[in-house]
């Protein structure tokens, strides 16, 4: 009699918890909902029961499902607040405060959109002059689901100096001219994670159309998934042990008189690039020998070494002298006094346990100081490889793991919320792979907009500037990313900012993300919300004759006339190729508004010609009078 009261009791209260009232965490305090059209709202409460939802007075109503699922439409509203927003079923309540009508966006990508305010050029002045409380930040946590979920991690945030630190600085700045502009409050969704492949973003059943992906969705669907994640999981245990206790540290790689006479080298700051490091995830040991002036000796001294991605271990001379994680963090330590001599030697411990790697930023934030003197310490470092991960049989359970990973998780569930549209940064993840660019962009673009019903603007930041500039004309993956961005141009209500002259060749991560989000909004102003007066195309090339010897090349988009910046005055970037494929710097030079005039002695009858067609096109410098850049282009002369 006792264990059946028990059941009973227990049943009911199982019965009492499926019948709660429950709202995603898309909605919450401080939220902003999409002007001028219906605002969805959805939950779960007890089935059959009745919810309704109110906001300024307007009123909607719905029976939850047999799953207890419910969604309700409310009217459209003009930009306002801030409302509170109550949901009620039964004896049940949810209520909302400080709720705002206005523009949403959601901004998702890579590292690049993900990068923080704190982390940009002039952060301190930025952050300060955040005080912007019709701005609202949402933060997606991050998270991995290998089927889509109908919930996700995060909570909305007012703009102001003591939260935007932690806002993605794309969306900040990008959110930040849109609501000056326009006076109307503005909510940025931020989803997006550092180091993944485009194909995680995209949903399962838009990725299956590519039969590259058929294994890895079978086995998402398959009964073994959990056996072989499992499985995995404990091999990367094993190699994460392996990273912590490797041979470098046994045997003391760091003291000064260890043989390094097999190291190879490598120039720091850059992330690894070369054959034997690029698609190296473990421990690779790098150090490098300096030297400091006798009349410096005797004081404490500042040891900067820019960024380090993922983790790392630092000494000097033998001593230990710290350990920092995260892949964007400053390295800063002090070392002191009585560790230091005329000769020295670094020797950093770096662990990267998946994507990039490496010591990475600018050359100016590599130095040590002391004595009010800066030493160099940028250049050809020395390295050995400790840990490889390939030696482990494991398949990394990251986000790029298996497709659609990242859509599950952190698109699907907001999906059906009223938003304007999207801002995205990503590609270079998928450089290596950039000839499947040309399908994969449309792809997400088209199976986003199919989820929410409706063909919402999509605007995009063209690649950067990124690696050293080269000296001959040759292939880039880098130029046929962006190329394959710039064809996705095809599709409707798109737009792309071109950023070839703001990027970093010793940085993956310009700092500059100010003139990035401007770039972006300019589409935004002038498609969605009016403000003709502002141009928000970069020059493109229309076409390519030849007369003469010399290539013609007619632009489109360039507002009142093309433009040459720089100190000197001519055009550079420009490369020309004859019916052998072989590409040579060109001379080039402005003819009328819109042409440029293109000729090589070593080509005598051109047949192709490319603009800004390299990895970091450094160079390029044809702009418009509205001071865009040109898009980088490859064309055939007819």
């Amino acid at each position: 009699m006792v264990r059946k009261s028990f059941l009973i009791v227990m049943l009911c209260c199982a019965c009492t918890l499926m019948a709660q009232l429950h709202m995603p965490a898309i909605f919450g305090d401080h939220m902003v909902l999409q002007r001028d059209m219906p605002i969805k709202v959805w939950g779960e409460a007890a089935p059959g029961k009745r919810v309704t939802v109110t906001l300024d007075g307007k009123k909607a109503s719905a029976k939850a499902d047999k799953e207890g699922k419910w969604q309700v439409s409310l009217p459209s509203h003009v930009a306002g607040g801030p409302y509170t927003m109550t949901i009620k079923s039964g004896k049940q309540a949810i209520e909302y405060s400080d709720v705002l009508v206005g523009e949403v966006w959601l901004c998702s990508g890579q590292s690049n959109m993900e990068w923080r305010l704190r982390d940009v050029r002039n952060a301190e002045y930025e952050v300060a002059h955040s005080d912007f409380p019709m701005m609202r930040s949402f933060n997606v946590d991050k998270r991995m689901e290998y089927t889509p979920q109908n919930d996700l991690g995060g909570y909305w945030q007012v703009c102001s100096p003591a939260t935007s630190h932690d806002f993605s600085a794309v969306a900040y700045f990008f959110a930040r001219n849109v609501h000056v502009e326009t006076g109307v409050p503005v909510g940025f969704i931020n989803s997006s994670w550092g180091g993944t492949d485009i194909e995680t973003w995209i949903s399962m059943d838009s990725i299956s159309r590519f039969p590259k992906y058929d294994e890895a969705l079978n086995l998402i669907r398959s009964n073994g998934i959990d056996a072989f994640v499992e499985n995995s999981r404990e091999q990367y245990r094993a190699f994460e042990e392996a990273t912590r206790s490797d041979a470098g540290e046994k045997e003391q790689w760091y003291m000064p008189g260890y043989d390094r006479s097999t190291w190879k080298t490598h120039r720091a700051p850059l992330e690894w690039c070369n054959d034997e490091l690029g698609q190296l995830d473990g421990v690779v040991w790098m150090t490098y020998k300096f030297n400091i002036p006798q009349e410096l000796l005797g004081n404490d001294a500042v040891l900067s070494l820019a960024c380090i991605d993922d983790s790392e271990k630092t000494w000097v001379n033998g001593q230990f002298i710290g350990e920092t994680h995260g892949y964007n963090v400053l390295r800063t330590y002090i070392v002191p006094a009585e560790v230091l001599s005329t000769e020295n030697e670094i020797a950093v411990k770096v662990t990267d346990n998946g994507s990039g790697g490496g010591i990475y930023g600018n050359t100016s934030d590599m130095y040590l100081l002391i004595g009010g003197q800066r030493i160099p310490l940028h250049g050809d470092w020395k390295y050995k490889v400790s840990v490889v991960s390939t030696d482990y049989n494991y398949t990394s359970v990251g986000p790029n793991s298996f497709p659609s990973l990242l859509y599950n998780a952190m698109i699907h569930p907001i999906v059906g919320l009223g938003m304007r549209g999207v801002i995205w940064y990503q590609g270079c993840n998928n450089v290596d792979r950039a000839n499947e660019y040309y399908a994969l962009f449309p792809a997400l673009i088209n199976d986003w907009r199919a989820r929410w019903g409706y063909e919402f603007p999509f605007y995009w930041v063209q690649l950067a500037n990124f690696l050293q500039p080269v000296e001959t004309p040759v292939e880039s993956n880098w130029a046929r990313l962006r190329d394959a961005q710039t064809a996705t141009l095809a599709l409707p209500k798109t737009g792309q900012a071109v950023i070839i002259d703001l990027g970093e060749a010793n940085d993956i991560h310009p700092r500059n993300k100010q003139d990035v989000g401007e770039r972006l909004s300019r589409h935004a102003l002038y498609n969605d919300y009016g403000m003709k007066n502002v141009y928000r195309l970069s020059p493109m090339v229309q076409s390519a004759v030849l007369k003469d010897g010399a290539a013609v090349v007619t632009f489109d988009n360039v507002a009142n006339g093309l433009e040459v910046h720089g100190r000197y005055g001519y055009l550079c970037g420009f490369t020309v190729a004859g019916a052998d494929g072989v590409y040579h710097y060109a001379k080039a030079h402005i003819d009328g508004d819109n042409k440029v005039v293109v000729s090589c002695e070593k080509v005598a009858k051109p047949c192709k010609v490319r603009y800004a067609w390299a990895d970091n096109p450094d160079d390029a410098n044809l702009y418009n009078s509205a001071g865009l850049a040109a898009t980088p282009f490859e064309v055939e002369i007819k």
